[in-house]
């Protein structure tokens, strides 16, 4: 699926709210514990990816290094986030409030990623920085400072 970021991220928001709801509908009704929910889910995620990402195989398995750098990546920081959301979603108040705090992460990786991209650009490809944007970032802080303080 091709088409501009703005649409990929809006159709992808949308198809979220599904399986976020779905970790307390399944520990409530069937008591999958959400780390059970999350091993399933993402399987689903991946076969789905594999065989309709349209990507062929030596693209999804460039070198094994490559590979092992990924599978790093998702082995340690992947798994640790994705263990502790899928719990906090579970027995949160509302399952909105874990999202918005972890979504403040869009704020690191803005500010991380202009610098990478000005210090290393062999790296990094380059990003737009403006003032509408560092609005938004802004508006984020101050979000989700308003939901720990109330939480």
């Amino acid at each position: 699926m091709t088409g501009s970021w703005l649409w990929q991220s809006v159709i992808s928001m949308l198809c979220l709210i599904v399986p976020w709801l779905s970790i307390g509908f399944f520990d409530r009704n069937f008591q999958v514990r959400p780390d059970v929910f999350l091993i399933w889910y993402f399987l689903g995620v991946a076969a789905t990816s594999m065989f309709f990402g349209g990507a062929p195989f030596t693209a999804i398995a460039p070198s094994w290094k490559l590979v092992g750098g990924m599978l790093f990546v998702g082995l340690t920081f992947g798994a640790i986030a994705n263990l502790l959301i899928f719990r906090a979603v579970a027995v949160a108040p509302n399952p909105g409030l874990p999202l918005a705090i972890v979504n403040v992460s869009s704020v690191a990786v803005f500010v991380i990623s202009a610098l990478l991209a000005r210090w290393i650009p062999d790296h990094f490809s380059p990003v737009k920085t403006d003032l509408w944007s560092a609005t938004g970032v802004l508006l984020t802080i101050i979000g989700a400072s308003l939901i720990a303080i109330r939480r």
